[in-house]
């Protein structure tokens, strides 16, 4: 966790004024609200899909004129005002997180470069330093669960104001992108990423689904709920129950993707190569990127092989976490 404080007084956002600056902030689409939630069941919030502030005008200059990057941003004041006016999914009562609230859903993790550090510098000694600095290991922020966007290294207001300083208020830097932005940015990007506190019926129904991703509305959430019923399944060694269970998720076009890679496994524990390959072959259909079904391919492809020499399939199966 990378977190500082900062002065309440921090740059205004930067508005689209401009033909050029209105082109550049639309096409990259950051001031946008935005139209999905996470529901974190751990602590019952639920988290904005988007964080919403103001990139430099120029996608061009990102990640290579730290000072012309570090005049936008949300002050601390409209950070607040943003969140607390903010509708959408059917909810409203959104509000900044508290510190304790961003630890609460994020996990750290060690993450390797390289990355450009020498934001436009003709200092070949400063660039050369960046470089070597940058391949090595740092601990990156990220969301226990994929999906809310913040883009590139963006610091995120808090609600919890300093104990010290009366005009400070606590940030938290995401260091997914580049690792040096907090410190060599003199104002660094800052943004609103809002969260609000779940009903009981709503928690209820999140618990059972259990997505990893943000949603669009409840009702969707809902149609997660047998693909997690097929995973729990799985994980008990029931693989018929698990079959049925993420059968009805691709009746209700929750992530088909990974409903055929489930089909696919559990028909491969169950001695079913034929079937197991079919359906992971549709996964690959739906996502031509999909690592896991690749893999999980091969080793039902092997499976397969080794069947019909009358052996064993020795290779572990795939895990369904």
């Amino acid at each position: 966790m990378s977190a500082s404080k900062s002065a309440l007084s921090a740059p205004l956002v930067l508005l689209c004024l401009t033909v050029f600056c209105t082109q550049c902030c639309l096409a990259q689409g950051w001031t946008k609200d935005p139209t999905t939630w996470w529901p974190d069941t751990s602590t019952g919030l639920m988290w904005a899909g988007q964080a919403h502030g103001s990139p430099h005008p120029d996608p061009k200059l990102a990640g290579f004129d730290s000072l012309a990057l570090g005049k936008n941003g949300l002050s601390w004041q409209e950070a607040n005002d943003y969140c607390d006016s903010l509708q959408f999914g059917g909810f409203a009562g959104w509000r900044l997180p508290t510190l304790e609230e961003v630890k609460a859903a994020t996990v750290t993790r060690k993450t390797v470069g390289p990355y450009p550090t020498s934001y436009g510098t003709e200092n070949k000694a400063m660039r050369l330093q960046d470089d070597a600095v940058s391949q090595k290991p740092y601990d990156a922020l990220f969301f226990k669960r994929g999906g809310i966007d913040t883009f590139g290294p963006m610091m995120i207001w808090t609600s919890t104001l300093s104990q010290s300083d009366a005009k400070s208020a606590w940030v938290v830097a995401f260091e997914a992108y580049n690792p040096f932005f907090t410190s060599l940015m003199v104002h660094p990007f800052m943004g609103a990423e809002c969260v609000r506190t779940m009903e009981p019926n709503l928690l209820e129904v999140a618990k059972a689904a259990e997505v990893n991703h943000p949603v669009p509305d409840p009702q969707t959430l809902q149609t997660f709920i047998p693909l997690n019923k097929a995973r729990l399944a799985y994980q008990a060694g029931n693989y018929q129950e698990s079959i049925a269970q993420a059968q009805i998720a691709i009746s209700l076009k929750a992530d088909p993707a990974t409903a055929y890679w489930g089909i696919g496994n559990s028909y491969g524990r169950l001695g079913q190569w034929d079937q197991a390959i079919s359906n992971l072959q549709s996964a690959l259909k739906i996502n031509k990127n999909y690592g896991d079904a690749e893999s999980a391919l091969k080793w039902a492809k092997d499976g397969l092989k080794a069947a019909k020499k009358g052996k064993q399939h020795k290779e572990p199966s795939p895990k369904w976490n």
